[in-house]
């Protein structure tokens, strides 16, 4: 008897990120740009909960920061899938994106720290906390490019973290997807 776990496992895979692209490209097709986000991260929990869904290649870390694995690119460059790894203690820059994104957290924490520019400061790139919270493997997070999408990212274990972005546009031609990098205000306790 023949076994072939690889072949049926990269199948099966292909076919799941076949379905889950399809469904997003539907989401794109059939709603408003400002429901997308949310839509799309209706459809991430049956993602995050199928353990062999990213393979090793997806999941391969950075010895410099963080790393974005590409998943998927959609044809006519409505959206991406990424598999971004997060080292042990990592902070992205606290920013906003050009496009909309959905993320859930595959395996590890994230800490999630929402921002909002900070009307007092001489700068508009001063910012202040307006939330905190840590995304454990399951939960899942969005966001619009409309003014109130500012967030930093971390890791605050001693584990790698891995998040399944899905991002609207071409993440190959948008680069990191970041519109403006912020500074944390001065005036900022929290």
């Amino acid at each position: 008897m023949d076994i072939i776990p690889t072949t049926l496992g990269a199948r099966r895979d292909r076919v799941v990120w076949s379905d889950f692209s399809q469904n997003v490209g539907a989401v794109l097709a059939r709603n408003l740009p400002e429901e997308v986000p949310q839509l799309v991260a209706g459809l991430l929990p049956d993602l995050l909960d199928d353990r062999g869904v990213l393979t090793e290649a997806h999941k391969a870390n950075s010895l410099s920061g963080y790393k974005r694995n590409s998943v998927f690119l959609s044809p006519n460059d409505d959206f991406s899938i990424l598999a971004v790894v997060w080292p042990p203690g990592i902070v992205s820059p606290i920013h906003n994106h050009q496009t909309w994104c959905t993320f859930g957290v595959f395996e590890g924490v994230i800490r999630e720290t929402c921002y909002r520019v900070d009307q007092r400061a001489a700068h508009k790139s001063d910012t202040v906390v307006v939330d905190a919270v840590d995304l454990v493997a399951g939960n899942i997070s969005h966001m619009t490019p409309d003014g109130g999408d500012i967030h930093s990212m971390h890791n605050p274990t001693e584990k790698n973290a891995v998040t399944i972005h899905v991002y609207g546009g071409n993440s190959d031609k948008l680069g990191a997807n970041v519109r403006h990098i912020y500074q944390n205000s001065a005036a900022d306790v929290a």
